[in-house]
């Protein structure tokens, strides 16, 4: 059995040869509707295109889908969490919705903030949120690391996480930033949500802070 060495950070920053393993066969991505994200959808298709035994199914909305891809623009919710369930990885923006659906199905996903600084999002509060969940998530930030994180977050499928307890705060995050014109690090819902995020999965395994 293949195994992966947990680490902290982004993706990005992992060594090539980190984790050994095979490819996941059944990758479902999922862009949402804040328009286009071709640095990831191009990705995924490179990806593709090196594992032809694998399959990538996207929700790409407004964007394009280049080949080998298969997908839909839009899909129902139930047909959506149908897939995302019977996926080996799920690959995702971060929109909070997005991530929770993720986490409370049993993924431990890897997730692609959308970057102002690319014109994929009007700010970069999806940033914050990738920063605010930490290790609950893969992280990915360069997607040339895309192969080590589609292994690492296929190792940690059914996972234990405090998904269903952080939902609350994630869906307070996402009222509170979704249409914001500039990112908030300070309010309340980010306080509490970085507590969270540190405080029901120590509380599930009995860690301590040391003194």
């Amino acid at each position: 059995m293949a195994l992966a060495a947990r680490h902290p950070g982004p993706v990005g920053a992992l060594r090539r040869g980190a984790l050994v393993s095979a490819p996941p066969t059944r990758v479902v991505a999922i862009i949402g509707t804040k328009g286009p994200f071709p640095r990831l959808v191009d990705a995924l298709a490179d990806w593709a295109h090196r594992h032809p035994g694998s399959r990538v199914w996207v929700q790409h909305g407004e964007g394009g889908l280049p080949a080998p891809l298969e997908g839909e623009a839009l899909v129902a919710r139930a047909d959506l969490l149908a897939r995302v369930d019977a996926a080996d990885v799920v690959v995702c923006h971060a929109g909070s919705g997005t991530v929770r659906d993720a986490l409370t199905r049993g993924h431990v996903p890897v997730v692609v903030p959308r970057r102002a600084h690319h014109g994929e999002h009007v700010n970069d509060h999806q940033v914050e949120l990738v920063e605010a969940l930490g290790d609950r998530i893969v992280r990915l930030d360069d997607v040339a690391a895309l192969d080590a994180a589609l292994t690492r977050a296929a190792a940690r499928r059914g996972e234990p996480n405090a998904a269903a307890g952080a939902g609350a705060l994630l869906d307070a995050l996402r009222r509170d930033l979704a249409d914001a014109p500039h990112p908030r690090r300070a309010g309340p819902v980010w306080a509490a949500l970085r507590i969270a995020t540190w405080w029901l999965p120590a509380r599930r395994h009995g860690w301590r802070l040391k003194p």
